[in-house]
């Protein structure tokens, strides 16, 4: 299986995440990581391993998903929507009969299901803005900040574990559930952000969909892997502008989406 992990410009949290799971949940795992999850290496790697399951993560838009430095990965001909990242179809001529989890913000307001229309088994995708805490002290991961990425990453362990799609996906909305009730009732409540994760771990919940074949499968079935994280974790990111600094592409990508500012 494949794994693509960009690890700048907004996404070093959760592919420092995937990163520390991925060989727990695939030990023959390629992963491209930093600098080389680029386009064009993502795209011979598809072409010369021929995986059945893809996770990527990066910044996204409805009709565009992007990897290292925001360089368009997949991509629709919609150029009134971004003329920068969504002027020409890019690569969706990888994605027949294979399983795809799309980590990225928006996806699965167009981009997925014209995937789906193009041969995709079935794509794990979000169709709003994925929200998530920054740590505190701009690079340590603690259970707040990986709760999100956690539950969300559970469509991984359950695809990987030969299970279908569905079933993937209900298990998503399960882990989901079990964070919140950790941190509405659990230990997890007793910690100062905790009424705030519970929000974002809801509205994470609401836009985290299945589009496609609710049957497909990637593997023999066996039972499910439990991936542990060791937490607290640093922030692994390739030298570019500080996490702290990341508010200001985020914004600059929202506003190019939505013709503005973003208003409290």
């Amino acid at each position: 299986m494949l794994f693509l992990l960009p690890n700048k410009r907004g996404v070093e949290i959760p592919s420092t995440i995937m990163r520390h799971l991925a060989h727990q949940i695939d030990p023959k795992a390629v992963i491209l990581w930093g600098d080389d999850a680029n386009a064009e290496n993502a795209r011979k790697a598809i072409q010369d391993l021929d995986p059945p399951y893809i996770f990527t993560t990066g910044h996204g838009i409805p009709c565009a998903t992007t990897l290292q430095d925001n360089q368009p990965f997949i991509s629709l001909a919609v150029p009134e929507m971004n003329r920068a990242v969504c002027d020409r179809e890019r690569n969706l001529d990888l994605v027949k009969g294979k399983v795809l989890h799309v980590h990225s913000c928006w996806c699965g307001k167009l981009l997925a299901s014209v995937m789906v229309q193009r041969g995709a088994w079935a794509v794990f995708a979000h169709d709003d803005e994925f929200l998530f805490l920054l740590p505190q002290d701009g690079k340590t991961i603690d259970i707040v900040v990986a709760s999100p990425f956690l539950a969300e990453f559970t469509v991984d362990t359950v695809m990987l574990s030969g299970h279908t799609a569905g079933e993937a996906q209900k298990a998503r909305m399960e882990a989901f559930d079990r964070w919140i009730s950790y941190f509405q009732e659990g230990e997890g409540s007793k910690l100062k952000s905790a009424q705030l994760i519970v929000r974002i771990l809801m509205a994470d919940k609401m836009i985290s969909k299945l589009y496609g074949d609710s049957t497909a499968t990637v593997t023999r079935e066996r039972p499910i892997m439990e991936a542990k994280l060791s937490l607290p974790l640093t922030v692994e990111v390739t030298p570019s502008i500080p996490l702290a600094m990341i508010a200001i592409p985020l914004m600059l990508w929202w506003s190019s989406w939505h013709g503005g500012t973003p208003q409290p």
